[in-house]
């Protein structure tokens, strides 16, 4: 409480109170898998010295986020941050923010369901459905998905409704991976998203139940030859389990360019379609369920390593990284 009074003008009431409360449990290492957290940045710069602060990556950065202003920028610091692939190391060195050092390890989300689906012994079909189409849309009330991008409710209707067609015209069997649990407000809420743009299909949504909706999207995936989205970040996930990707984004905004804003990728890369048109996204599709994984991928423009190493092994590094913080003296860096 004094810690708090003293500093009652310094920060706000959440930082100081976590300030102190970190002091007073005194932990080798704190983590985080928010790492646009502001009260991790603050926190974290003022017991550095003292405590190993670390940030594990699970979502693709957001350029236009508060925490990139020049404002912003001056309590932006990550002593250590595990992340996807080069492509983000680029991205924050791009944003010139305080990142002591980067690792890319891949996605932990990736690994956990590799893990998990080994622990539970579950078969995996990895050609059980031609096409994962992936729900991208908000459904939290209380927030507004990309408020300047105006169309993008759009795009994640378009996406999934020429997906619909194409597989309806072509008798090709998909996956409609929810990201919400099943016979919830919010799973009822996704489904009547897609309502709007799916009136003339009689779709389905892959939706969970609560326990196991975490790594329900990323079962469909491993067991599907391509997965379409918009510009969700598990369109990357996916390459971890080497599966083909296409992003049909008609946005326009540069702010939700795939695989991410901010860094430059090849928009004419196999995995990228904008134009708003079906029979172009017809042609690409089918052209990408015709070809090997060594064909595609040698079409991407870049290394798959470079939006996502190799994720079978990320959980085991992290715990080993982390054994390893624990053994070195606080003031010695992550090896």
């Amino acid at each position: 409480m004094f810690y708090i009074i003293k500093n009652l003008f310094k920060r706000s009431l959440k930082q100081n109170y976590l300030t102190a409360l970190i002091k007073v449990i005194a932990p080798k290492i704190v983590l985080t898998h928010v790492s646009d957290s502001e009260d991790f940045h603050i926190v974290s710069k003022i017991l550095n010295n003292k405590i190993k602060f670390i940030a594990i990556q699970t979502y693709t950065p957001i350029a236009f986020n508060t925490m990139f202003s020049e404002e912003g920028k001056k309590n932006f610091f990550i002593p250590k941050l595990f992340c996807y692939g080069k492509f983000d190391e680029l991205f924050y060195k791009k944003k010139k923010v305080n990142i002591g050092s980067f690792e890319a390890v891949g996605s932990i989300k990736s690994s956990l369901c590799y893990e998990y689906v080994k622990s539970e012994k579950l078969k995996i079909n990895p050609n059980k459905y031609d096409i994962c189409l992936i729900s991208e849309t908000v459904v939290d009330l209380t927030k507004v998905d990309h408020p300047q991008v105006k169309n993008l409710d759009d795009c994640y209707g378009l996406v999934a409704e020429f997906t619909h067609r194409l597989c309806k015209k072509h008798n090709l069997n998909m996956v409609f991976a929810g990201k919400c649990a099943k016979d919830t407000v919010e799973g009822r809420r996704e489904i009547y998203f897609y309502k709007h743009y799916l009136k003339n299909y009689n779709f389905e949504i892959s939706q969970s139940p609560k326990e196991t909706t975490k790594y329900s999207s990323y079962i469909d995936v491993m067991q599907s030859k391509l997965v379409i989205a918009c510009w969700s970040t598990l369109l990357r996930e996916a390459i971890s389990f080497e599966k083909k990707i296409l992003s049909f984004n008609t946005a326009g905004h540069p702010d939700v360019i795939f695989p991410g804003p901010g860094v430059t990728f090849p928009q004419e890369s196999i995995c990228i379609l904008t134009k708003p048109s079906y029979e172009l996204f017809e042609e690409r599709v089918l052209k990408i369920l015709s070809m090997t994984n060594k064909e595609y991928f040698s079409q991407l423009g870049k290394e798959k390593s470079f939006l996502m190493v190799p994720t079978v092994e990320t959980a085991s590094i992290l715990r080993k990284r982390l054994i390893q913080a624990l053994e070195y003296n606080t003031n010695d860096n992550i090896k």
